[in-house]
């Protein structure tokens, strides 16, 4: 262990402590977990479980762009954590990467390779130990060339993203809490939603459907296979194409899980009051025509969702409906930023709300979280 991955340790170790629950100790009963039941999700006790969580945007760029491996030193500390438990979540996502998992492609060896991977898995285990289950997002890959991840790529590549996966599946198949997400927002065939883009996306370049992707790209198959060839039976999320937007094709081109233990994933966005609609499921007919018969089949997780106003007027009404059809949802961002173009959802890791953030912190509230 490195000493900043040392030092990350002591910190984490505070935050699980200052909740109740020391380090390496999961309390009196059974360690948390998640599995796929049916059309829902369940725990370690049968219960039925839905996700009400946040991403924790940096880890994804920090260590290609800042030469840290997070948004600088308190997103991951004990108050930060602590805020979230006090906001409510049962979930937080958690971004990779490529480059940086893996140690490749040049990134800086102090925030990469087994550095940034024990960072990382301290930081997972310790949101768990607080009691939020974690889902692990391939949020930037590469093009597997020689140059480092430093975006969104339309799909993953064939020759790292296997690889990522085998070692992400293999560090974390212990831990039942912890759930994959296999590539943030897919968007093959020039951002289309053809029956070629949803083939391109479950069978890569090997399914001949990739158009205009001038790199090899691994399907989700492939990348599923992988998972579950590391013996990892942990939840696997899968998005749709169009930035993960579109779920009309889910169920037609699933991938085939011999675990069972798939969930689908779709992102969420609005923009402003007299331009709501941004995203390809912004609107409510979209919601009842697609997310809701869909999870009477297969659990949907909303990955992100956000609102492009520093307004909380417009994903309410949606979080209302994905509670009444137990549709999990994590908003976007527990980032210090803008809380209109990124959008943030906190003013500093205190958890102090920004306009946009205050209306998911009182929904919350009000669910009793």
């Amino acid at each position: 262990m490195t000493t900043a991955a040392r030092a990350l340790f002591l910190a984490l170790a505070v935050v699980v402590t200052a909740c109740g629950v020391p380090v390496g100790q999961a309390g009196a009963g059974p360690a948390l977990s998640i599995s796929v039941s049916g059309d829902h999700f369940v725990n370690q006790d049968g219960q039925t479980v839905v996700l009400r969580g946040i991403n924790t945007s940096g880890s994804e760029f920090a260590c290609v762009k800042e030469g840290t491996i997070f948004d600088g030193s308190e997103q991951a500390s004990a108050g930060s954590i602590s805020a979230m438990r006090s906001w409510g979540f049962n979930a937080v996502r958690v971004q990779l990467n490529e480059s940086c998992w893996l140690g490749i492609q040049r990134v800086a060896p102090a925030v990469s390779g087994q550095a940034y991977r024990s960072a990382i898995e301290l930081y997972v285990h310790a949101l768990v130990e607080a009691g939020m289950y974690v889902i692990v997002d391939l949020h930037w890959s590469s093009k597997g060339g020689g140059r480092a991840a430093k975006g969104q790529e339309p799909m993953p590549d064939e020759r790292y993203a296997p690889e990522l996966w085998r070692s992400v599946a293999t560090a974390f198949k212990s831990d039942p809490a912890v759930l994959f997400d296999l590539f943030n927002e897919p968007y093959p065939n020039r951002n289309s939603g053809t029956a070629a883009a949803w083939q391109c996306e479950l069978e890569g370049t090997a399914g001949g459907a990739c158009r205009g992707i001038p790199y090899q790209t691994a399907g989700m198959q492939q990348l599923v296979d992988v998972v579950r060839a590391a013996q990892s039976t942990n939840v696997i999320l899968v998005g749709g194409p169009q930035y993960a937007q579109n779920l009309s094709g889910w169920a037609q081109y699933e991938p085939h899980d011999p675990a069972h233990q798939l969930a689908a994933s779709v992102h969420i966005y609005w923009g402003t009051p007299t331009h709501p609609d941004v995203t390809e499921c912004s609107a409510s007919s979209c919601w009842s025509s697609v997310l809701a018969p869909l999870a009477t089949q297969v659990p949907v997780v909303v990955g992100e969702f956000g609102e492009f106003d520093c307004g909380d007027s417009l994903y309410p009404p949606f979080l209302t409906f994905a509670d009444h059809h137990g549709i999990s949802y994590l908003g976007w961002a527990w980032f210090v930023g803008s809380c209109s173009s990124f959008p943030s959802m906190i003013a500093n890791y205190a958890g102090t709300p920004t306009a946009f953030g205050a209306g998911y912190r009182a929904h919350l509230s009000a669910l009793g979280g």
